[in-house]
């Protein structure tokens, strides 16, 4: 089977200081990764380095490809959730629609990623209108009426009500069982250890653990990149992943003359 996406010793540099460095993956189809890491560790540097958004050393399959194959490709879900026009909320998820030649199938495709993202009823509203997570669900829409074996997502749970960000984890999670392939950067980790079944945690710009989330989520891997620790527990949904504060050090024992 062809990979979805392979990245080789991926590099990108500001001011000659590599922000990612050496970063080499390949991301199957059917798989959910999750793209982990503290503040700064490079997540979002990666994904459009991988798109070609922006220069890089080393090789992206997809960055290699032209702008009309990459967009059959993938779709995207920047950071940055904007929109400068006030277009219908309807126009701006058909916008997903563009790179494809077939334009049969577009209105079935908006009303299916209205319906999914619970944006029906705000169809023809302008998206400028729209609160913080009504816009945040209408540009994952967008994503999905795109169609597109590969998706990127660069923290596609922010700005979502707790019902909502579980229905994107959820629609994620089954589209990658229906073949497709999802990275996604994400700063929950709990809904990271639930839905992925990859995580790829990065840290000052380099992969430090890849793998199934227990193997990643260990002791040392979130003392060392997040300064916390963390526990799996049984729940009736199956094990659930929880932060906890630092371990306390020890308390020096005079008696023993430490």
């Amino acid at each position: 089977m062809k990979p979805a996406l392979t990245l080789d010793r991926l590099t990108v540099r500001r001011g000659g200081v590599a922000v990612v460095s050496d970063v080499s993956l390949r991301v199957m189809p059917g798989s959910f990764v999750g793209l982990i890491g503290p503040n700064g560790a490079g997540k979002t540097t990666l994904l459009r380095a991988a798109l070609g958004l922006i220069p890089a050393e080393g090789q992206s399959d997809l960055a290699a490809l032209d702008p009309g194959a990459r967009a059959r490709r993938a779709a995207y879900l920047p950071q940055a959730r904007d929109v400068a026009w006030p277009i219908a909320v309807e126009t701006l998820v058909r916008l997903g629609r563009r790179a494809h030649p077939d334009r049969r199938e577009d209105a079935a495709a908006v009303a299916d990623a209205l319906s999914r993202m619970d944006l029906t009823h705000l169809a023809r509203r302008p998206a400028t209108a729209l609160s913080g997570g009504e816009l945040a669900r209408a540009l994952i829409a967008r994503l999905i009426a795109q169609d597109t074996p590969l998706i990127l997502a660069d923290e596609p749970e922010a700005g979502l009500d707790p019902a909502h960000e579980m229905a994107v984890m959820q629609l994620l999670a089954r589209l990658a069982g229906q073949g497709r392939a999802v990275v996604a950067s994400m700063h929950d980790l709990g809904m990271a250890a639930r839905w992925c079944d990859r995580l790829v945690l990065m840290d000052r710009g380099r992969v430090v653990a890849d793998g199934p989330p227990k193997a990643v989520l260990t002791p040392g891997n979130l003392q060392g990149s997040f300064g916390v620790s963390g526990a799996f527990l049984d729940s009736p949904a199956g094990p659930v992943f929880v932060t906890l504060p630092p371990r306390p050090m020890p308390t020096p024992d005079p008696a023993n003359g430490l």
